[in-house]
């Protein structure tokens, strides 16, 4: 059938694959019966057309034009919607989220964009090629997004905002597995609860397990309070004359001061612990003079700033104790200019206090604010914000107590911060949701957790003074999961680069969004199928090289060691499981009884490890089980009764040992250089060596 007066350069399909729809060089939209191959709907379009994409109910089409605009027509009503403007060419490529309202566009110059249907608005831009952006397509239900360019690569991007930054803490495992941790007290098991970052440290507050501090750069713990078996629900950095202190309020009815030591930063010491109120300390907040305590006795109480930080350590006095609230109170926050204060509660109710004045005195109350707890609250520039487990998040007019504009989530709200136009908040289930506080448009929903988000905060970037870029903005969550993450919510996370063809692709498609394998077509007359599991693994670049390689048990399983440190454990072509055991090199790995592993690293380390299996006998984590020091790494390691280790120097040593001490078994003579071990049998193996182009050979009985 003749279907257009030129050049056809797109065509899509319906969800439900009853229509299709085509776009021409001759500005003509044209929706079709797949059934009856007769044409339904014709819309004209300004501007020559390159792509077209149906929405998941299949009412709206978008169509991309020669103009850099995205028209999106209500194809059945005949009208043109909306039209969405900001590329600056040509747009080739368009993909609407299974998941959400987002759509996504890409165009000649390699930018993609990402836009809210419901808003009408740009919420977020990025250039993913080198030339145009000749095809995108969301996969696994949204959560992921491919796209395939000129430049003959297939990137693997989040399907939508939210890019991971670091992670602090090891995530805690499935309850199963969790019970049986708890017996040997790992010590990663408590819920965090709260993060203060500053210098690049990072404290966090866990469960009836004290503070911990960790290395932003590294992502390791440096520091973990001793003895202290309290569960710390508010952490808060202050400086006094150039020295750092943090602020801890704990369940115990207590605040807590700590000195960052100058000549060792890592470390935190104790100066004095107080407090007046009789109820856990549930927030803080400060300005220049004052900090402010909220407890779950109702009451607010204000402390001078430099009564808390004088050498030698006083019991700081009380300045004022501000009681209005009929619940406890759960958030505090100043105002930009510092002379009033904020607080929210369990009674429903915000307050605002004048701090400035003598005696500091409540100026306004906004009584049932929200139909359960008021779980965060902050300022704008202009108005209050406050956010509640009824999953509301609403804006109240300073003056006159008035609700301005609510947000709706879709589950209970635990705690928000700001940033600008923007407010985070995170939720029961883990999301991290990023808005537009002045229009109510949701600019991004991130999965940062598997569940409950307690606590949220934005982290102050001194290199960047004034001068963040919204891409800038830094935000750390700490979660019930048992880590602390911090977060670029306005940047796109990129997973991948998969290269394969040799010239540009032309199309990329999924049979299903929900399934892992797509196909690229390539000018370069190939068709290739891709595997998203394979795709999203760890770059080749980042894991380093394969150093050692062994098989554990019946030869189902085989354990990979690389240069950066990871372990990995692979079932026939799929990895299963990983984990980065060291930040040195893995020379060394061998399979032992009952589902333990030695690893030999190049700190001069030897540790074994154990296997933890779910019901299913599916592997999902590894313990520690021992850990040995040896004068020189080891470059190899075997076990047959006992475990070896087989130095580059020729040294064979026992690690394990019956007097507890690690013993020289075998050395040998003469510098000659170990190149392998070999099985003999159960009690004894080959050693293979070299010198001046002489093999040597071994046998080491245990």
């Amino acid at each position: 059938m003749c279907a257009h007066s030129n050049k056809i350069t797109g065509c899509g399909v319906s969800p439900d694959k009853k229509l299709f729809a085509t776009v021409s060089l001759d500005l003509n939209l044209k929706v079709w019966s797949a059934q009856k191959s007769t044409e339904v709907a014709s819309l004209m379009n300004p501007s020559p057309l390159n792509c077209v994409n149906f929405d998941l109910e299949g009412q709206l089409v978008a169509v991309g034009c020669w103009d850099g605009a995205v028209r999106l027509w209500n194809w059945l009503e005949q009208k043109n919607v909306m039209t969405l403007l900001g590329h600056q060419s040509s747009v080739r490529s368009l993909s609407f989220s299974p998941c959400s309202s987002m759509l996504c566009s890409g165009c000649l110059s390699g930018e993609v964009r990402l836009w809210s249907v419901t808003a009408a608005a740009c919420v977020g831009s990025y250039h993913a090629h080198r030339g145009s952006t000749q095809s995108l397509n969301f996969l696994q239900g949204g959560s992921l997004l491919m796209s395939a360019g000129h430049d003959s690569v297939v990137h693997v991007w989040s399907g939508g905002l939210g890019q991971t930054v670091a992670v602090l803490g090891e995530e805690k495992i499935p309850s199963l597995q969790q019970q049986k941790r708890s017996r040997h007290g790992n010590e990663d098991e408590a819920n965090a609860l709260c993060v203060a970052v500053a210098s690049g440290y990072a404290a966090v507050g866990y469960h009836g397990n004290g503070i911990k501090m960790f290395n932003l750069k590294s992502g390791e713990k440096v520091w973990s309070s001793e003895d202290l078996q309290v569960s710390m629900l508010c952490l808060m950095w202050m400086e006094a004359k150039g020295t750092e202190l943090l602020l801890s309020g704990g369940m115990d009815h207590n605040l807590r001061v700590w000195e960052r030591q100058g000549e060792n930063p890592e470390n935190l010491v104790l100066m004095g612990s107080f407090g007046v109120q009789k109820g856990p300390i549930l927030s803080l907040a400060q300005n220049s003079t004052c900090v402010a305590s909220a407890s779950d006795d109702f009451t607010i109480a204000l402390w001078l700033k430099n009564t808390l930080t004088s050498k030698p350590w006083i019991d700081p006095k009380v300045m004022c104790i501000l009681r209005g609230h009929i619940g406890g109170v759960t958030c505090l926050a100043f105002s930009p200019n510092g002379k009033e204060l904020l607080s929210g509660g369990k009674d429903q109710a915000l307050m605002i206090w004048k701090v400035n004045t003598s005696p500091p005195g409540l100026s306004q109350s906004i009584s049932n604010c929200h139909g359960d707890w008021i779980t965060g609250c902050a300022w704008t520039s202009s108005a209050v914000l406050s956010c509640s487990s009824d999953c509301k998040l609403r804006m109240w007019d300073i003056q006159t107590g008035c609700l301005l504009r609510e947000i709706l989530s879709s589950s209970s709200l635990n705690t928000l911060c700001c940033w600008e136009d923007h407010v985070m908040a995170g939720s029961t289930d883990g999301l991290l949701m990023v808005w537009k506080w002045e229009s109510g448009v949701e600019i991004a929903r991130i999965q940062a957790h598997k569940s409950h988000i307690h606590h949220c905060t934005v982290v102050f970037q001194p290199d960047l003074e004034k001068n963040v870029k919204p891409e800038d903005l830094l935000v750390a969550s700490a979660s019930e999961d048992g880590t602390v993450k911090l977060w670029h919510p306005l940047k796109v996370q990129h997973h991948n680069t998969l290269h394969g063809h040799s010239a540009e692709i032309q199309a990329l498609v999924s049979k299903d969004a929900r399934l892992p394998e797509f196909l690229t077509v390539s000018a370069d007359r190939s068709l290739r199928s891709w595997n998203v599991t394979t795709a999203m693994e760890t770059p080749r670049c980042q894991k380093g090289s394969v150093r050692s390689v062994c098989f554990l048990g019946t030869d189902e399983l085989m354990v990979c060691g690389y240069d950066a440190g990871r372990l990995e454990i692979w079932h026939q072509n799929s990895v299963v499981y990983w984990k980065k055991v060291s930040d040195g090199v893995l020379h060394a790995v061998t399979g032992m009884l009952d589902d333990e592993l030695a690893v030999g690293c190049s700190d001069c380390s030897v540790c074994i490890w154990k296997l933890e299996r779910d019901s299913k006998k599916c592997i999902v984590g590894l313990d520690k089980v021992s850990s040995f020091k040896v004068e020189l790494p080891v470059s190899f390691l075997f076990y047959c009764g006992s475990l070896f280790g087989v130095c580059m120097d020729g040294k064979v040593i026992n690690m394990i040992s019956t007097n507890d001490r690690i013993k020289e078994a075998y050395t040998w003579a003469n510098k000659v250089r170990p190149l392998g071990v070999m099985a003999n049998d159960n009690k004894s193996f080959w050693l293979l060596g070299q010198k001046k182009g002489i093999l040597y050979l071994g046998l080491i009985v245990s």
